[in-house]
Formats: C-alpha cells, sequence, structure tokens
C-alpha cells in the first residue's frame, strides 16, 4: 500500500521544480543589489512542520489515513475469504467428483482475479486521493506562505528543503503554523 503519513507530510521538493533553484539564485542575487534602494527579508519555512503540526494537515492525514483503513480492511476480507476457500478445497479435493474440483477451482481462479483486480484499483484509488490531497494542501500552505510574506514585508519565503543553510532567526514556520491554523478556524475547516 501507500505509505499515506509520509506522502502527505513531506514538502514534494521535486513539485518546486529544479528551475526554482536557479531563479531563487537569481532573486537572491538581483535582491542584493537592490538591497541599497529596500531592505531584504527572507524566510525559510519547514512544510513537514506546518503540515503535521496544523489542525488542517492533521484533518487531512485523518482523512486519507481513514480511507486507507477502510480500503485495508475490505481487500483483507477478501484475502481471507479467498484463503477460507482454497482451505476448503484443500481439505476436501480427494473426496470430490472431477467436476466440482473444476468448478471450486474456477470459483477460486476467479475469487483470485477478483481480488487482484480490487487491489490495483485500491491502489490507484488511494493514488489519486493523496495526489489531490497533496494538490489542496500545497495550494493552502502556498497561499498562507503568500499571505505571511506579503503582511510581514518579506522579499521571498523558501521551503527549507531547498536551502542549503539559514540561520534560525530567518525561520518563519511557527507563524506559518498559526497562521494556517488561525485560516483553519477562520472557515471552519476545523
Amino acid at each position: 500500500m501507500i505509505d499515506l503519513m509520509r506522502k502527505t507530510r513531506t514538502w514534494n521538493a521535486a513539485h518546486l521544480g529544479r528551475g526554482l533553484a536557479l531563479c531563487v539564485a537569481v532573486l537572491a542575487f538581483a535582491a542584493a543589489e537592490n538591497a541599497e534602494a529596500q531592505q531584504v527579508k527572507i524566510g525559510v519555512f519547514d512544510a513537514q512542520r506546518v503540515s503535521a503540526e496544523t489542525a488542517a494537515g492533521a484533518k487531512i492525514q485523518a482523512r486519507l489515513s481513514a480511507l486507507q483503513n477502510t480500503r485495508r480492511t475490505e481487500i483483507e476480507a477478501m484475502a481471507k475469504a479467498l484463503q477460507e476457500k482454497q482451505d476448503s478445497f484443500v481439505a476436501t479435493a480427494a473426496s470430490l467428483s472431477e467436476e466440482k474440483r473444476k468448478v471450486l477451482g474456477f470459483e477460486i481462479q476467479r475469487a483470485e482475479n477478483e481480488l487482484e483486480a480490487r487491489r490495483k484499483t485500491v491502489t490507484q484509488e488511494l493514488t489519486l486521493e493523496v495526489e489531490a490531497a497533496q494538490a489542496e494542501w500545497q495550494q493552502s500552505m502556498l497561499a498562507a506562505v503568500r499571505r505571511y510574506g506579503k503582511e510581514n514585508g518579506y522579499t521571498m519565503i523558501l521551503p527549507k528543503e531547498i536551502v542549503i543553510y539559514h540561520d534560525a532567526s530567518v525561520d518563519v514556520t511557527d507563524e506559518l503554523i498559526a497562521l494556517v491554523d488561525q485560516s483553519s478556524a477562520g472557515t471552519g475547516t476545523q
């Protein structure tokens, strides 16, 4: 199955694109040259912490975990029923007619095929749900970062995953967590 916990709590730097690092370098250089005209204010944030420590992030994670648990229970029930059919077949095969063995063999094969098809479908469903939740979460987080940056005069705010070094004084993670929770409470999404 899909490791939902890791997928939804990890800021996927790949989504930011490799070009982002180049853009950041160009912006930082331009900002440094422009520093005489205005003060450069750069912040970093830990997206994983924002996801893990906000009510909205926890709600998304709980929804995905519940869905995964429901699907796992369904698959386990199908697998158990198949195993019972197989065990029954093995236990009674010697006493069954050739025709009855064929019928039961086909039923077991059909159940195996159905189980495998359902596993594939569940994996695809969960993947789609995770991707949708990630997209929703990233849009929400980016909106919070933009809002915080504008309201507090930041030139740029970057995810710490793409920053090689930063001083702790530029970390705005706690402030973003508070902002996301405040926004979630204001919209009733908790």
